[in-house]
């Protein structure tokens, strides 16, 4: 019987034989080797792509602010720092305090090199953050802009609304 069985296997065509270890592999190795190339074509967008992405987190941040402020009725600030900004509320006993990383608003790292600009320009005296949310809706708000190596792009936050302006090309 088992030479039976052997005789038929060796009948067999390599078509219906299926494909080889080594084949399977080849074949995986092109796939991955595919996506791989694919993802970090898709992910090396211009500045003024990656400038405007920036800008829309960034709005969408300062929305958050200020639900977080009214729901939780808390002052909510927001202030550039060296290399990102982060969010801060204000404290009973009269300091800003860097918000918490659980609720959404935790201190960010820029992706690319930004130069954040403020209109009009934070009082030298006062040492508010540049943007201020209060818990019954008001807002220290300003024009924010975003420049980077050749691109710029604005916020604009007010009382009613945040607002995402043209960029400009420098």
């Amino acid at each position: 019987m088992s030479s039976t069985f052997y005789f038929y296997r060796l009948g067999k065509r390599r078509s219906e034989q299926g494909f080889s270890l080594m084949e399977l592999l080849v074949v995986v190795a092109i796939i991955g080797l595919g996506s791989m190339l694919s993802v970090a074509w898709l992910g090396s967008g211009n500045s003024d792509n990656r400038l405007r992405d920036v800008a829309h987190q960034l709005a969408g941040e300062f929305r958050l602010a200020g639900n977080v402020a009214t729901s939780r009725q808390q002052v909510i600030g927001w202030q550039p720092v060296a290399d990102g900004y982060q969010f801060m509320s204000w404290q009973p006993d009269g300091r800003w305090q860097p918000w918490g990383t659980n609720s959404g608003l935790a201190p960010t790292r820029w992706p690319l090199s930004v130069q954040p600009e403020r209109s009009p320009l934070p009082s030298s005296e006062t040492a508010l953050p540049w943007l201020v949310w209060w818990p019954d809706g008001e807002v220290l708000g300003a024009q924010l802009t975003l420049n980077s190596d050749t691109a710029r792009q604005t916020i604009e936050v007010t009382a009613l609304s945040v607002s995402l302006l043209d960029g400009s090309h420098e």
